[in-house]
């Protein structure tokens, strides 16, 4: 025992007196109280000692201590569902050195007064846009986290805690209390490769009232041409959950955008009802193949879109899952009219054409959320989606004097295991045109990440996303083909190598190193893609193409950078562009993002 108490203490006081001065100069390094209390943790006497001379809640304030997920807490107690909510008091918090839970948190280095001089604070009206119930309503438990997830959700917010305070001597009223941690909004990304460059910057919280405004300017080194971008949005306008979207761009090419969009989504259970209208003016340079030769030419279009949906209740009021499932119908119509159409040489087929497009959908949708960290971000809660949804889909065309049906039908199911959490959707559709089959689509995904796992203080997961898409008697277009530069595809990759059916798999192995530096977190990991097309001969004897991804994802304790990343990525082989290719921030962690089971638009099976 005494050999054991004068080994340990002299340990200690060996990394003291070597980091004595980094500990003076920076309190928040992890690299010597770290390794004691690693060490501690060999018996239980090294572990009472080391009670008896450090203080290890100093510790777990600064999220140094290895990270152990916490018994969900029920916020709300069982004596205050039901109370009046007799006011509501709403905080927040600039982004540096302040706490949703600890309130004698403060600021403390002159780098942190710094960024909460220059920055804006999240308006209080803008929070109580985003909350479920006001003054006077009867507080309702599922409400409560409900808006929590939904103000969680905003990009310009870090942590939110909604907690309901009991009023001293009044058993009928309650008092709200609303503790919000801003992100620092500001984002600079960047993209680079042989060929361009992409410098882009969003603000995402402008002034405080949550609206964001974004510019793009991309350069193309061969033709020295100049491409830009810039959208607005306001994410919910006075509490209605109304989005509206402004896109502008003038691309490569002379090819243009113009696009406005007023959308109220289903954006949680509990709304009835949601609906949008669209519209889009777009030129675009479209690569007609000739042969062996490319043709460009341009083609102009209007498209307008209007949709509604209805949700419903159709379980008994006993039935526990009643709040979470719902009956939803539908109807979208959208028509797009062309300005500018290729010759019938390029487009022998008419697929540029005027076209009007009615489509319904009757289904159910379940869909709630459990809490987690490191998944996508850098430990920040994030709510992961699950549930299922079945709907059927009916729709009705007319394009180039002729009408044809359509149906279709999508099945999802998600939920959390014991091996992680697992995903997955089917989805098949087809027009019907003399009784016979046109442009079927058949889609399947999965979509998988395993549980945490624990290496020392070192953290990892795995991310495993596979699909296959499968087209059959579609249009001869070359529009109506599949690209591996489509959703779910092999970013990187051009679009002139095209087939009738798709697979690909992307691997990811994520890792999240503990400490910061100067609150930087880095999130190291490796990405490996494949992917192959085909047309009349079997998928799986086709070339298979890939890429593999080096890079790290790049988070602050006080910033939500969910797509601020590095990476290098090789490319053995891009058809049509050459071998051993490299590129630089060609990759993002997007293409890894969870299924929504909450059913919305009506529309057609995606074939991409």
């Amino acid at each position: 025992m005494k050999l054991k108490l004068i080994l340990f203490l002299c340990i200690c006081m060996i990394s003291l007196k070597g980091n004595a001065q980094t500990i003076e100069k920076k309190s928040d390094s992890v690299s010597v109280y770290q390794n004691i209390n690693d060490l501690s943790k060999k018996s239980k006497f090294s572990r009472f000692v080391y009670k008896l001379i450090f203080k290890e809640s100093a510790l777990k304030a600064e999220n140094l201590v290895p990270f152990k997920p916490k018994k969900e807490v029920k916020v709300v107690k069982k004596h205050q569902e039901g109370k009046v909510i007799r006011d509501i008091t709403i905080e927040t918090l600039d982004p540096f050195g302040y706490s949703v839970t600890n309130e004698k948190k403060v600021p403390k280095h002159k780098l942190e007064h710094f960024g909460n001089t220059v920055h804006i604070k999240t308006k209080e009206v803008t929070i109580r846009n985003s909350i479920l119930f006001k003054k006077y309503d009867k507080l309702d438990s599922k409400l409560l986290l409900e808006s929590e997830r939904l103000i969680r959700s905003q990009r310009y917010i870090r942590e939110v805690t909604i907690v309901p305070v009991d009023i001293p001597k009044n058993k009928d009223s309650i008092d709200i209390k609303i503790r919000v941690l801003d992100s620092w909004t500001l984002i600079p990304t960047g993209t680079l490769s042989s060929t361009e460059s992409s410098a882009k910057l969003t603000e995402r919280n402008i002034l405080g009232f949550g609206h964001l405004i974004s510019g793009n300017v991309k350069n193309r080194f061969d033709t020295k041409e100049r491409a830009t971008y810039a959208q607005y949005s306001i994410n919910n306008i006075k509490n209605t959950f109304v989005r509206f979207d402004f896109n502008y761009g003038n691309d490569f090419d002379n090819d243009s955008r113009r696009s406005i969009n007023i959308n109220r989504p289903f954006y949680s259970v509990i709304v009835k009802n949601a609906g949008g209208i669209y519209y889009e003016n777009q030129l675009m340079t479209e690569l007609f193949p000739q042969g062996n030769e490319i043709t460009p030419k341009q083609v102009s279009y209007d498209f307008q879109e209007y949709w509604y949906g209805r949700a419903l209740k159709v379980t008994p009021k006993s039935n526990s899952e009643r709040y979470f499932t719902n009956l939803i119908l539908a109807l979208t119509y959208n028509e797009k009219k062309f300005n500018i159409t290729p010759s019938l040489s390029l487009d022998p087929t008419r697929y540029f054409s005027n076209e009007k497009n009615w489509i319904g959908m009757i289904g159910v949708s379940r869909q709630k959320f459990y809490q987690d960290t490191f998944v996508f971000n850098y430990y920040i809660t994030e709510d992961i989606p699950y549930g299922e949804n079945i709907a059927l889909i009916i729709g009705h065309q007319e394009k180039n004097s002729n009408s044809r049906m359509y149906t279709g039908l999508s099945v999802s199911y998600g939920k959390k295991c014991s091996f992680g959490y697992a995903s997955g959707f089917a989805e098949w559709g087809s027009f019907y045109d003399a009784g016979l089959t046109e442009q079927t689509t058949f889609r399947l995904g999965l979509n998988y990440f395993s549980p945490l796992i624990n290496i020392g203080n070192w953290r990892f997961r795995q991310f495993i996303k596979p699909t296959y898409v499968w087209g059959n008697n579609r249009d001869e277009s070359f529009k109506d083909r599949l690209t591996l530069l489509d959703e779910d595809g092999l970013p990187g990759f051009n679009n002139r190598l095209n087939g009738t059916q798709k697979w690909t798999v992307s691997f990811q192995t994520q890792s999240y190193i503990p400490g910061s530096w100067y609150g930087f977190r880095f999130s190291p990991y490796f990405n490996m893609t494949l992917g192959s097309l085909a047309n009349e001969k079997a998928l799986f004897s086709s070339k298979v193409y890939s890429k593999f991804s080096i890079g790290a994802l790049i988070n602050n304790d006080f910033l939500v950078f969910n797509s601020f990343q590095i990476s290098f990525s090789y490319y053995p082989t891009i058809p049509f562009e050459g071998d051993g290719i490299n590129k630089i921030n060609s990759f993002e962690n997007t293409n890894l993002s969870l299924y929504d089971f909450q059913l919305s638009k009506p529309a057609y099976i995606k074939y991409e």
